[in-house]
């Protein structure tokens, strides 16, 4: 079993049902945590096991309790968390939300699509490009 695991920092439980499904077509089929807030993540994170094995952090902005932006800001102090990429994936479309999440860290910001089958290709292209091309350094 893949060992790289995709955590997922959402509320949205539907939205979490379409992420999962996506990534269940995907070939990878990597392990996936949920949390519902950015403090979740950070606690979640704050595990040595969890943090190394943590390769994909995809990132609602609209939480309760710590959102997204939240999340990026506190990141940014965290070296080892800060290595982990981030791809926002959101309904916001707004030209100063996408600038603030790339200024905070983000690798990359996706508009969730409204179509679920575009959904589920959108997150089979994400799992592809971060999991399976991407490097990123390791945890240490």
């Amino acid at each position: 079993m893949n060992e790289e695991l995709i955590l997922i920092v959402e509320d949205n439980d539907d939205d979490v049902l379409m992420i999962k499904r996506g990534l269940k077509k995907g070939k990878l089929g990597n392990p996936v945590h949920r949390v519902t807030n950015g403090a979740e993540a950070l606690e979640y994170l704050n595990n040595n096991d969890n943090l190394s094995k943590t390769k994909l952090i995809l990132l609602d902005l609209n939480m309760e309790i710590m959102n997204g932006f939240e999340f990026l800001h506190r990141r940014l102090d965290l070296p080892k968390v800060k290595n982990i990429p981030v791809v926002v994936l959101t309904s916001s479309i707004r030209e100063n939300d996408i600038q603030k999440a790339y200024d905070l860290g983000c690798n990359s910001y996706v508009e969730k699509p409204l179509d679920p089958k575009k959904f589920i290709e959108a997150i089979l292209s994400i799992e592809n490009f971060w999991i399976y091309f991407s490097r990123i350094p390791e945890v240490s």
